[in-house]
């Protein structure tokens, strides 16, 4: 991840940063529904949420 992706990361809440993150390593969502405390169904409309979140961060940062 470039830095810019990262600071735009620092600003999402934590369960969407951190769901990010440990995929962004390779965790399967099993791992990450643990690390959260989430039904591991829920992991992927959570991810879903959180790259729209980290986009819209994005975008506002480029203009």
């Amino acid at each position: 991840m470039g830095d810019n992706k990262n600071e735009a990361l620092d600003r999402l809440p934590f369960p969407y940063a951190e769901a990010l993150r440990l995929r962004a390593a390779g965790i399967t969502d099993e791992v990450i529904a643990d690390v959260l405390d989430i039904e591991s169904d829920t992991v992927g409309p959570l991810l879903r949420m959180a790259e729209a979140k980290l986009a819209a961060i994005r975008g506002r940062d480029q203009r």
